[in-house]
């Protein structure tokens, strides 16, 4: 049988009830700690991916945000480049215009003293009078030549006109005979033969020679010019006349091309 002394087993009940009080204490401080942490757990644990979204988000803004800041900034770079070309461009087209100005303007003072040293209309009536007695002596010259060159060779202007049309007639009348000078031309003309008047073709080289071949192409020979008529000098001899037909169709171009021997012109006129 075992004795416990009442002071001893009264110190041990309080030892035990003391440690296992601590222990009930600290365990129910740790459950009174869980509890608190529980609920806070539980509420952070779901906002932790929204808030990573949310924060992705941002991201993506922000750099849609400098994309658009970089997209405005190129166009403005642009248009201010395009605007600084045309402002460039502007002030070159104005700096031009106003030298095109200053030349006018010099041209327009030049002519005022020219016309201040003309004087009045009467130096260029003056002038118009020069300007058609010029006319008319070429005029004459160039019927004088006329005269003595086989038909085409020479334009001679029309004699109803005067001034300075008289003297324009002449000058588009030499560069048409200038023009003939140099070519080979058939023409049908009237000629002269046996005292009678007669139609022919006559082939002119330059202004220098021609020959003729009747229409019908019976008779041929050579052209000459006398006194301001055409002289038509007949061919006695066969090969002369076929040697003439030849060469008026090589010229129409109606036959080949080959080499013939025509008469040459006399200076005493006559029979070839």
């Amino acid at each position: 049988m075992i004795c416990l002394h009442p002071a001893a087993s009264t110190a041990r009940t309080l030892r035990f009830a003391h440690a296992w009080g601590l222990r009930l204490l600290a365990g129910g401080a740790m459950l009174g700690v869980l509890g608190l942490m529980a609920p806070a757990v539980a509420v952070e644990a779901p906002s932790t991916p929204n808030a990573s979204a949310a924060a992705l988000e941002q991201l993506r803004a922000a750099n849609v945000a400098r994309a658009e800041l970089a997209k405005v900034e190129s166009d403005w770079r642009n248009e201010r480049d395009r605007l600084q070309a045309a402002i460039a461009a502007t002030r070159a087209e104005v700096a031009r215009l106003e030298r095109d100005a200053a030349e006018a303007e010099g041209q327009r003072d030049n002519a005022r003293t020219k016309l201040a040293a003309i004087g009045d209309t009467s130096d260029l009536e003056v002038l118009r009078q020069r300007l058609g007695e010029t006319g008319v002596t070429l005029r004459a010259a160039l019927t004088a030549l006329a005269r003595t060159l086989p038909p085409g060779t020479i334009a001679v202007p029309a004699q109803d006109v005067v001034g300075e049309t008289a003297f324009d007639a002449a000058v588009r009348a030499l560069y048409a005979a200038e023009r003939a000078a140099g070519t080979l031309a058939v023409e049908v003309v009237t000629g002269t033969r046996g005292g009678q008047t007669e139609a022919v073709k006559l082939l002119r080289v330059a202004g220098a020679v021609a020959w003729w071949v009747s229409l019908d192409g019976t008779a041929a020979g050579l052209a000459r010019m006398a006194d301001g008529t055409l002289h038509l000098d007949v061919a006695t001899d066969e090969r002369t006349r076929l040697a003439i037909t030849a060469a008026l169709a090589q010229a129409e171009g109606r036959a080949q091309p080959t080499v013939l021997i025509l008469p040459a012109p006399t200076t005493a006129g006559g029979t070839p």
